[in-house]
């Protein structure tokens, strides 16, 4: 097993960050694409591979093959400070009820008055961290409930991650009460350490147990509603899918009372909006001043000014003749139809597909970009990746 090398100060470790800052934003922002080259990096370090290896040696970075990641310790510190983590951590606030039921017990157990103090500091900063990790991760779990509702497209997927989500936030509500009957259970502690820091420390605490269990409440309403809402629609579209397979067959006026429902219902948005055109009689308009006022005052808030009537020009004999204009256009069926019928990837079937008319790479790119993402569910994308004239794209195969 290869031995990684440390940094001995905070010193030494700050002057790395701040000398890699631009390696390290650049890997943070790109941490989840799981495709970062080595000549990314050595591109911005100026191409000096000595500077990535002491990265690699001191167990910052991590070298697979040719790709490069940032170590997890990293991943974890950058997005916890800036708050990013997605994660919900339940299992470091337990780590944190059991270290602190510890310190407790010391300071029950110790006769020593300097040693005692230290363990009463102990459970305080204890106590804030369990407040502010309940918290934050209340605060993630909120933000994650709406992602997965919002922007997963698979509805199976969906509805499992937010059953999961659901489970996270009954772990949250388990580990509150644990943690509020401890701090009820140990009555002898918070009599004996009696000073103002600690008492502020556990109103705060408990204070942030109550504004937590309100906002699980909420999180708990908001993902029943959302999982009725997924299968509503999942049974509407399988009604609909099951609609348009009879439609399909032709059997849809038989088999099902469609035509009969609409015959027989007549809702008012359906309808066409009345629009009733009143003309005036001619006599009325030559003959009456009145209304001929209200005509040019009509006509002045219009601006519509009276225009002497002239003879149009001739019409150019190139509107009348006939001229073709070709469209270069692909019909997204048919192709379809026929990427199906056949084993190659989606990017080299688009390639080397026979259109009507010459099309660029771009062309390609855009068709290929509209077919992967308008028959996502029909389609196997795979993790392998290939390259032609320097665009990488997935291998992507009819399912």
């Amino acid at each position: 097993m290869e031995i990684l090398s440390h940094f001995r100060t905070i010193d030494e470790l700050v002057k790395v960050m701040d000398r890699e800052k631009v390696l390290f934003r650049d890997m943070f922002e790109r941490r989840k694409s799981m495709t970062y080259r080595t000549d990314f990096a050595l591109e911005i370090v100026d191409y000096k591979r000595e500077r990535v290896q002491y990265l690699i040696e001191h167990g910052v970075i991590h070298e697979n093959g040719d790709l490069l990641e940032m170590e997890d310790v990293y991943v974890q510190f950058f997005e916890e400070v800036l708050e990013m983590n997605e994660e919900i951590s339940v299992a470091s606030v337990r780590e944190h009820i059991s270290a602190l039921k510890e310190n407790i017990g010391y300071y029950l157990e110790e006769t020593n008055e300097h040693r005692k103090t230290q363990y009463q500091s102990n459970v305080r900063k204890m106590l804030r961290r369990i407040g502010l990790r309940t918290l934050k991760n209340v605060i993630d779990l909120k933000r994650n409930v709406d992602v997965a509702y919002k922007q997963e497209p698979n509805y199976k997927i969906k509805k499992s991650r937010l059953e999961n989500l659901d489970e996270k936030r009954k772990g949250i509500k388990q580990l509150i009460t644990e943690c509020e009957k401890m701090m009820d259970g140990e009555v002898v502690f918070f009599k004996m350490a009696t000073d103002p820091e600690m008492q502020r420390t556990t109103m705060d605490v408990r204070n942030d147990f109550t504004e937590a269990d309100h906002n699980l409440l909420e999180i708990e309403k908001q993902i029943i509603d959302y999982i009725n809402q997924i299968e509503q629609q999942s049974l509407l579209l399988k009604k609909i899918r099951r609609l348009k397979y009879l439609k399909d067959q032709l059997t849809w006026r038989e088999d099902t009372n469609v035509v009969r429902m609409l015959d027989s219902d007549h809702p008012l948005w359906m309808e066409k909006r009345p629009y009733n055109r009143i003309f005036l009689s001619v006599d009325m308009l030559r003959s009456n001043e009145e209304a001929y006022a209200l005509i040019r005052k009509i006509a002045g808030k219009n601006d519509v000014r009276r225009l002497a009537r002239t003879e149009a020009d001739p019409l150019d004999e190139e509107f009348l003749s006939d001229s073709i204009e070709e469209v270069n256009s692909v019909n997204t069926t048919e192709l379809w139809n026929a990427f199906k019928a056949q084993g190659q990837n989606l990017f080299s079937f688009i390639r080397n597909y026979h259109y009507h008319q010459p099309r660029s790479l771009n062309d390609h790119i855009i068709l290929y970009c509209q077919m992967a993402t308008g028959h996502s569910d029909d389609l196997r994308i795979t993790d392998d990746y290939e390259t032609f004239e320097n665009i990488e794209y997935a291998l992507i195969y009819a399912s």
